[in-house]
């Protein structure tokens, strides 16, 4: 196909869209709590609402894309994107913004695996598509690190409105590319679909993610006993039902594939390091190093152009050396640039930041190009969609748990050191008021909002002791990161093929 790589380049873009949103939304936070009356709880589900339903969507949306062709699949989630993204922009409350989101959510499911199931289909030649899946990698990595950049150059000018405002005419850009270059696919076979399979991984799916938001703020409590219940029997009853299904959603047979079983843990390890060092890091650069949002966009840079240089190269490096040493080495810098983190301190210069966060790019842009292509290579052609959408939901998966367990972790830390300073006070708390004593608590965003309303003899007491009890939570979370991808690793030695070859063409 002699337009492939205009082809590529559409589904870039669309990609590229979506993966902004991921973040870009953080740096808006401050000024949407402060327009829309919004408490904390809200401002979290401003953000997971669209995590959960994108979630939930992936499975379904993938064998849309499958049976009914993957490219209408693509429309269909740009145009709702863009309406949604246009109604979270003019959302007069925040509880009209969470339900824009969630439709966002919705629509980014629909967009993602299909750029990357069009791909398979248009790339067929095995070099030509992992290059082409090198090149889909780096611009969803980049996407998650652009993002707080072009927020904080949009808040420099504009109202937090502007982040979703942006989105609307640049997805009529794409939607017209889309029609003019992008070819339809299908499963010829037209299969049936599975809609009990897709009801019960997607409520299974909203259920998990509902729960991995949760756990670490509410704890044991009702409403994540019952999330968990549910997450467990659906997931549960979807594995039952897909052994019997038959048109299956999602074909069990293939969990007996090692490729594709290591290939789909590596991606959730990939995304869980990647969302989970971006949660914290610009916290740290902004609140404890007293940057601005677009300063601690800027200076992840590092992280963003490793990602992009190295997610170019995978292929080459995998071609020479082989699949299971380039994910090796991938996870090994990721891991050391994690421990490296992990030595933080409140007063540390950006120049180790910036090669901390370089190491974690370069390790996750070796890495996951190899890992989606395993993904796809275990799953048959003419079902890309389906391949494409585990690929997206392991991501999805891992995100989420790399933000829950390590944003947990730091909690676990931070409370611990603020509690102990504030027992170091001895009758003095008493004097404290107690909406002070609670924001400071709460967390570093809550301190730092308490803190700015405080006269200065008490902000800067406040900052010091807040900013040194998040680094000190920052710094154990990123070291069980590290560990974790160091698992990882040790998988990935054992289980990946020496080279990667496709289990059918």
């Amino acid at each position: 196909m002699s337009n492939r790589w205009v082809v590529l380049g559409v589904l870039s873009a669309a990609l590229a869209l979506i993966s902004l949103d991921n973040t870009i939304v953080n740096v808006a936070l401050p000024s949407m709590q402060e327009d829309l009356d919004a408490s904390t709880a809200d401002l979290q589900w401003v953000v997971d609402a669209y995590s959960v339903l994108f979630a939930g969507t992936l499975l379904l949306a993938g064998s849309l894309g499958d049976r009914f062709g993957r490219r209408r699949i693509l429309l269909i989630g740009l145009v709702a994107f863009g309406l949604a993204s246009l109604g979270a922009g003019l959302a007069p409350t925040v509880d009209l913004l969470m339900l824009a989101r969630g439709l966002m959510g919705i629509g980014g499911a629909f967009i993602m695996p299909s750029t990357l199931s069009i791909l398979v289909q248009v790339f067929r030649e095995p070099r030509m598509r992992a290059q082409a899946i090198g090149i889909w990698a780096a611009v969803a990595g980049v996407g998650v690190a652009l993002g707080p950049i072009i927020g904080g150059l949009l808040l420099e000018r504009f109202s937090w409105h502007s982040v979703f405002l942006v989105n609307p005419p640049l997805i009529v850009l794409v939607l017209g590319a889309t029609l003019l270059w992008v070819p339809e696919s299908c499963d010829e076979s037209r299969p049936q679909l599975d809609l009990r399979g897709a009801a019960l991984s997607s409520l299974g799916l909203i259920a998990l993610v509902v729960t991995i938001i949760q756990l670490p703020e509410q704890g044991i409590a009702a409403t994540t006993v019952v999330s968990a219940v549910v997450a467990v029997g659906s997931l549960s009853t979807f594995v039952w039902w897909e052994g019997r299904a038959p048109r299956p959603l999602l074909p069990m047979t293939l969990f007996r594939q090692r490729t594709f079983v290591i290939a789909i843990v590596t991606v959730a390890l990939v995304y869980f390091a990647l969302m989970g060092a971006f949660f914290l890091m610009p916290q740290f650069l902004q609140l404890v190093q007293s940057m601005t949002p677009l300063q601690s966009g800027i200076a992840m840079l590092p992280g963003a152009g490793g990602l992009l240089v190295a997610s170019l190269v995978s292929p080459v490096i995998a071609q020479r050396m082989g699949t299971r040493f380039t994910v090796v080495i991938g996870l090994a810098l990721v891991m050391l640039g994690l421990a490296l983190a992990s030595t933080y301190r409140v007063d540390t210069s950006y120049g180790f930041i910036g090669v901390t966060l370089g190491l974690i790019g370069v390790g996750m842009g070796i890495t996951l190009p190899q890992a989606t292509n395993a993904v796809l290579s275990s799953v048959p052609r003419e079902r890309s969609g389906l391949g494409s959408a585990v690929n997206d939901a392991m991501g999805e998966l891992g995100g989420s748990f790399g933000v829950a367990i390590l944003g947990a972790v730091m909690s676990i830390f931070y409370r611990e050191n603020v509690e102990a300073a504030i027992a170091s006070l001895g009758d003095r708390a008493a004097s404290i008021p107690i909406q002070v004593l609670d924001g400071v608590r709460e967390s570093l965003a809550s301190a730092a909002l308490v803190a700015h309303r405080l006269p200065e003899a008490y902000s800067a007491p406040v900052h010091d002791v807040t900013g040194a009890a998040f680094v000190t939570g920052m710094t154990w979370a990123l070291l069980a990161g590290a560990v974790i991808v160091l698992v990882g690793m040790g998988l990935a030695w054992r289980m990946f093929p020496v080279r990667l070859e496709r289990v059918e063409e």
